[in-house]
């Protein structure tokens, strides 16, 4: 790079890429304030939304609006402000910028311009679920918002049936919940159990793990007035039964076993080794039995 590039470019601005909570105001950094308070424009998804964080915490920097539905024009217009020597922050309603959110075609403009993008980490609905689920540590891949269309559906979850070596995370619509539980219904095994996690740093907060069939139980009951805003959901690598025995089948010989004082971890070892399961593929689902066994 000749000098009177790099001269140039040390003159234009910084755009930050700012996470902002997902629901917990008191879960911003102090550096996402700082960043914050201190830049000359705040890009925001919807200024209105935004306003109520900033106002929380007396940030006074003039906002500007960048959707997704005026991403193009705006960019320009924020690309020559940090050309210009603003420094500006882009933020969310919730969360991390440009993950399933506008954002992606300014930090790319900013990038190929030679414009510093600096992220300014913080909340993720998608780690937060992941780190309370109990599949964190294992392989993982997260897809968005899953399509409207049943067919684009159900050629996701063949895919990940197939390959199984990873837990497909996506959002969800709480208007499209329970159509699409019936459809991961109909394309897995009965025992596939799902990660669904809600309103999280919120009052409401609810992070569960249930079998498909509690889990259309559960919100088919709730559907659709109480649920508020998207949800995550995590369905794990599966393993399947080689055999068809069903859940009632493994419930009755665990009861078996624990009548005949077995201990509760060597009778979920014996059901692992008779229908070929891992560990916890069934533990969780049939802690009932433990606590009814411990309360006899």
């Amino acid at each position: 790079m000749h000098n009177s590039d790099k001269e140039k470019q040390s003159t234009y601005g910084i755009l930050y890429v700012v996470a902002t909570p997902i629901g917990n105001f008191n879960d911003i950094s102090r550096r996402a304030v700082e960043t914050l308070s201190k830049v000359n424009l705040i890009a925001s998804e919807d200024t209105r939304h935004s306003k109520k964080l900033l106002t929380h915490f007396n940030i006074k920097v003039r906002q500007i609006s960048y959707h997704k539905h005026n991403e193009q024009k705006i960019s320009n217009i924020l690309i020559n402000n940090l050309i210009g020597g603003k420094n500006i922050a882009l933020i969310s309603d919730a969360g991390s910028p440009a993950i399933s959110d506008p954002g992606d075609i300014l930090i790319k403009k900013a990038r190929q311009k030679g414009i510093h993008v600096s992220p300014i980490p913080g909340a993720c609905s998608i780690t937060s679920a992941l780190s309370a689920s109990g599949y964190g540590s294992e392989n993982f891949q997260f897809i968005g918002f899953l399509p409207k269309q049943t067919l684009k559906k159900e050629k996701i979850f063949r895919k990940h049936i197939l390959e199984n070596s990873y837990s497909l995370v996506f959002f969800e619509s709480p208007n499209r919940l329970i159509e699409t539980l019936k459809n991961i219904e109909k394309n897995y095994s009965e025992l596939c159990a799902l990660v669904i996690a809600r309103e999280i740093s919120k009052i409401h907060e609810e992070i569960i793990e249930l079998n498909i069939k509690e889990c259309i139980s559960r919100y088919e009951s709730k559907y659709p007035e109480k649920l508020k805003g998207e949800l995550v959901i995590i369905v794990p690598a599966q393993d399947y039964l080689e055999n068809k025995e069903s859940l009632d089948d493994i419930e009755n010989f665990l009861i078996l076993l624990l009548s005949n004082d077995i201990s509760y971890a060597n009778a979920i070892k014996a059901a692992c080794s008779k229908y070929k399961l891992k560990k916890n593929e069934i533990y969780k689902k049939y802690i009932h039995l433990a606590k009814a066994h411990d309360s006899d």
